[in-house]
């Protein structure tokens, strides 16, 4: 009985011991002086990781008081305490919209380009990443067009030690990674997939983001040379050929698109809109900014407005345009013809169709030159034969922009007979007599027929009464 009140007493002493120890312990962990112990895993990272100590994650207290009461806390299994990941650290990469696929991310961003074309989201040295995610993203805005465009691999990494080190740090600036690859030569393409999103993207930034690019292209660069300049100030880079690691605390993979050559004022910064847009564009080029049109401007009594017709060289094209030329003398008008190519100087293309009064030409691209008219300017759109198909398509892309810029707008629309289908399948095949028919079947064969086969040949007598109301508009 002695031998167990002894061991007694001294289990008692241990107990005792023991709890005084953790007591003691635990003060100490929780004074200030025991701030080295909370922050030595951070401090061995700072250790290997070059530049790590510019991507320190916000405290609780730098979060947003919303985005607090997601922050919660687990073990990793040693006994060391790990803030689980929140929306204050992961990528936000969203598929869910129509147009486009966007990934933005805030924290230790790295980009990967040569070999790789690789964005790495680093969480902070104490959050917990249960497993790694993968994202590949389409960079051009336009997500139908991904099979035109190289991917972006975006990897939310499970801690810094996965990370590749930084070379270059940019934490300064804010960068987007985009594509000029799709469908770009195309001069609509250009302003609606990569233009228009970019510059609402980075024009309320000041200058102050970097531009990183996927499917790098030249040409681009050197045609859209003053635009670019505009939205920032520093060098471009060629993700395709970069071989730094870039470090960055904001980055985008992604533009967002509203929609075909146009502005949603509801989504874009400061209600921004075409009208507005179209005046930006103006101020780049040094174009009069708030000048009537130019038949208005000149006082002269043979003064005649001026028609821009421009020509196109493979499908829709004009087949008679010379006789297109003289009934649009004929009828009052001083005639300028252009047919744009893919390089052409935007300065000087810009200034040409300033001094225009109208702008005519076939359904396509190159009808994205209204941007550079002056207000209650006017467009003539030509529109081939195809149905419901070709109409929409022609509001949709240039008469619905046309009056956000506030550029008057006419419409003729072909018949039948003016159709260089009508040569290739006659009088009775669906494709000229029920163009509903095919449409229904779907784009490709909308595309094949009326859009990539067809030529016009303007009927000069059904097309005159045109001209004499786009003159008594011009005159109004």
């Amino acid at each position: 009985m002695k031998l167990s009140k002894d061991l007694g007493k001294e289990n008692c002493f241990y107990l005792l011991l023991f709890v005084g120890s953790f007591l003691l312990f635990a003060m100490f962990y929780s004074s200030p002086q025991a701030s080295w112990l909370q922050n030595l895993r951070w401090n061995t990272i700072q250790q290997a990781i070059p530049h790590a100590n510019n991507f320190m994650a916000p405290t609780n207290a730098d979060i947003h008081p919303e985005e607090r009461s997601n922050t919660n806390s687990t073990f990793d299994g040693t006994g060391e305490k790990f803030e689980e990941e929140t929306t204050a650290n992961k990528p936000i990469c969203d598929f869910s919209d129509q147009r486009s696929n966007i990934c933005n991310m805030t924290g230790d961003v790295r980009t990967q380009g040569y070999n790789s074309s690789t964005v790495f989201f680093v969480p902070p040295a104490n959050t917990f990443v249960p497993k790694e995610q993968q994202w590949s993203v389409n960079a051009y805005s336009a997500k139908m067009f991904n099979y035109f465009t190289k991917s972006v691999t975006v990897k939310q990494l499970r801690g810094p030690q996965n990370a590749p080190l930084c070379t270059v740090d940019q934490s300064n600036t804010p960068a987007i990674l985009i594509s000029f690859g799709g469908p770009t030569g195309n001069i609509w393409h250009d302003f609606t997939d990569v233009i228009i999103p970019l510059f609402l993207a980075s024009k309320p930034l000041n200058r102050d983001v970097r531009f990183l690019i996927i499917n790098y292209q030249q040409y681009f660069l050197d045609k859209f040379s003053l635009i670019l300049k505009d939205l920032s100030r520093y060098e471009i880079i060629n993700f395709d050929e970069d071989k730094e690691v870039r470090c960055y605390q904001h980055l985008s993979v992604g533009l967002l698109n509203h929609k075909d050559f146009g502005i949603d004022p509801k989504r874009a910064f400061d209600g921004f809109n075409m009208f507005k847009f179209r005046m930006y564009i103006r101020s780049i080029y040094s174009l009069p900014m708030d000048a009537d049109i130019p038949y208005k401007m000149d006082q002269h009594p043979d003064k005649k407005p001026r028609l821009m017709l421009v020509a196109r060289s493979k499908s829709r094209r004009f087949l008679n345009q010379e006789e297109i030329a003289e009934v649009i003398k004929k009828n009052g008008f001083e005639l300028v013809q252009m047919e744009p190519q893919k390089n052409d100087n935007l300065t000087e293309m810009s200034k040409v169709v300033d001094s225009c009064d109208v702008l005519m030409g076939v359904h396509g691209a190159a009808l994205t030159n209204i941007l550079f008219l002056r207000t209650n300017a006017l467009m003539v759109q030509v529109i081939p034969l195809g149905g419901s198909g070709m109409n929409f398509s022609a509001n949709l892309c240039y008469g619905e922009p046309a009056d956000e810029m506030r550029v008057r707008k006419m419409d003729y629309h072909i018949s039948p007979g003016e159709s260089s289908l009508v040569d290739k399948y006659g009088w009775d095949d669906p494709i000229v007599n029920d163009p509903e028919a095919i449409i229904r079947k779907g784009w490709t064969y909308k595309q094949k027929y009326y859009w990539n086969e067809q030529d016009v040949r303007l009927n000069v007598t059904r097309f005159e009464p045109v001209l004499v109301k786009a003159l008594e508009l011009l005159k109004a």
